[in-house]
């Protein structure tokens, strides 16, 4: 039985979807610096290491998805930013979601689906976290690029946008901050449906798009963002 990949699969929305698939029959292969022992397959990897992440797909004969969710953070402003942790930023959201597509891109089944976690951040600007949104504007580049180079093969291309998750990746991104408590309290009416989202939700969209339910969906980002950017 052929298995979806998941970069960042032992992560909030990784460690759920991971969940999710495997429940309904669906083999699934980890790929995060922290082990996930509910997939069927998990490697301890960095995602932006070339040479880990070819030999992680390597084994596979088959795969029937990917899904890119592996992502990082750093706080900075352009005047101060450092370069390592611009660096960073880059090699984990977009370097990192490259390499996943270009060393599955021999074992997707034709037909399958390739999902890249994109973000609300790539529509908006907020001071302090310039690297994070930059990155994720360069994913949405990358999802659209490559939704042309896989059509050939049935194989669909598309990115999940979130609003604000509640997830340990919002937690560590908060606690860059100095007001970090102050801005959590406001997060939820940042949205017209009054809350962050849960991980399980994002997770859902994932879903969505590597289902059959979206044959005919590529090259598309899917804004789930309960009404985030409406407040904008």
């Amino acid at each position: 039985m052929s298995s979806v990949a998941i970069t960042g699969g032992a992560g909030g929305i990784g460690a759920v979807l991971v969940r999710k698939l495997e429940a309904a029959g669906q083999r699934t292969i980890s790929l995060d610096l922290a082990p996930n022992a509910e997939a069927s397959e998990c490697y301890v990897l960095d995602v932006s290491d070339e040479v880990v992440v070819r030999e992680a797909f390597r084994p596979a004969k088959a795969l029937a998805g990917l899904v890119c969710i592996a992502g990082t953070n750093a706080h900075g402003r352009v005047e101060d930013l450092s370069w390592e942790d611009w660096n960073r930023v880059m090699e984990v959201n977009v370097r990192g979601a490259m390499l996943a597509m270009k060393h599955a891109s021999g074992r997707l089944r034709r037909g399958c689906s390739i999902v890249l976690m994109s973000s609300v951040s790539a529509k908006i600007g907020t001071s302090g976290f310039v690297a994070y949104h930059t990155s994720k504007g360069a994913v949405l580049g990358l999802m659209r690029a490559a939704s042309g180079e896989f059509a050939p093969r049935g194989i669909r291309v598309n990115a999940v946008s979130p609003g604000w998750v509640d997830t340990a990746f919002t937690d560590r991104a908060l606690a860059q901050l100095p007001d970090g408590e102050a801005v959590r309290a406001e997060a939820g009416d940042a949205h017209i449906l009054g809350r962050m989202a849960r991980p399980e939700e994002i997770a859902d969209a994932i879903a969505f798009l590597m289902s059959d339910a979206a044959s005919f969906v590529t090259g598309t980002e899917l804004i789930v963002d309960g009404g985030f950017l409406c407040k904008r």
